[in-house]
């Protein structure tokens, strides 16, 4: 897995080692699900299904197969991005048994690489997530957290998790409400499904100092502008998709959204996303520390020596290490 904070570089990093391994990429993020939204989730630029392909560097249709992909180790697949509408309910529950059918058919190395720490933790620790998706009960909770405020859920979920305030964030009211539906159903603690998984996981880190990251975030965002960000809000709008659905609720298009309504100005909106992606990559690197597991590297070269020195300490003649998730 590589993983760390958005703007970090994960995304160069994990396709380089994909190249070199012949494996594929797994998206671990909560936002690139959703079809249409690309410059505001900051998807690679092309036409993103299931299963396409990286061909030096260009992207290939999913029906790009033959003899040269089989054979040429520089064809890369990537799952998990564009895989439902914008209004419509994804869970983390969701990912996670999407994400362990790729791992059970495909063949070759896995690089799962994102930023959404409850995904990554879903699914390298083992959580036994409760149900089905219920709309009822999320919409049950929602018009509470409209009524009362976060703190009211919060507090309510305290009843059976004191420690529910350093697991998730509670000022995001998605990550409330999905904590909600779990701690509530089940009335235990949020990782009391906590159990084995059933992958090897080896986790590298990006290791990017706060200045510099913060220059990368203003900068991307900018780039983000540049590239039609407000059109794609726009176009987003126009086809019905909500304001309060948790899709348009993401950063950069919440902004985007107030300033289209003719509440803050351009510029304003502007400065608040690169703001709030500021402090979310605070948030994510507050979650990744706390795991001891992840190996922190500051660039490609030192994730290869890391990758290199995980792959000759394992037996070769294990059948796991034929499936080695990184």
């Amino acid at each position: 897995m590589v993983l760390g904070p958005t703007a970090g570089g994960k995304s160069g990093v994990a396709l380089a080692l994909a190249k070199k391994l012949g494996g594929f990429l797994i998206s671990a993020d909560s936002r690139q699900v959703f079809k249409h939204m690309d410059i505001g989730t900051n998807k690679d630029k092309g036409e993103w299904r299931d299963g396409v392909y990286y061909v030096d560097g260009a992207l290939r249709s999913p029906q790009w197969r033959g003899k040269q992909a089989q054979r040429d180790k520089c064809c890369i697949r990537e799952y998990m991005i564009d895989v439902v509408e914008p209004d419509e309910p994804f869970s983390v529950g969701d990912w996670v048994e999407s994400v362990k059918k790729v791992l059970k058919k495909e063949e070759g190395q896995a690089i799962v690489v994102g930023g959404t720490g409850l995904y990554v933790s879903a699914l390298t620790d083992g959580y036994a997530l409760p149900g089905k998706f219920d709309a009822k009960l999320r919409a049950r909770l929602a018009k509470q957290v409209e009524k009362y405020g976060l703190s009211y859920l919060v507090n309510k979920m305290k009843k059976f998790d004191q420690n529910i305030e350093k697991k998730i964030d509670v000022k995001n009211p998605r990550r409330v409400i999905r904590a909600a539906e779990i701690v509530l159903q089940t009335k235990k603690p949020l990782n009391q499904g906590k159990g084995e998984s059933q992958f090897e996981f080896l986790k590298i880190g990006m290791d990017v100092p706060r200045e510099k990251l913060y220059e990368k975030i203003n900068a991307r965002v900018d780039a983000m502008i540049g590239e039609g960000l407000v059109d794609e809000v726009k176009a987003l709008l126009a086809k019905g998709y909500k304001v309060e659905s948790s899709a348009m609720s993401g950063i950069g298009y919440r902004q985007i959204v107030q300033y289209l309504n003719g509440e803050i100005s351009l510029e304003r909106a502007v400065e608040l996303v690169k703001r709030d992606t500021r402090r979310y990559a605070k948030r994510q690197m507050t979650w990744w520390r706390r795991d001891g597991s992840i190996r922190w590297v500051k660039g490609l070269v030192d994730a290869e020596a890391v990758v290199k020195r995980f792959l000759h300490g394992s037996n070769p003649k294990s059948k796991i290490n034929l499936k080695i998730k990184i």
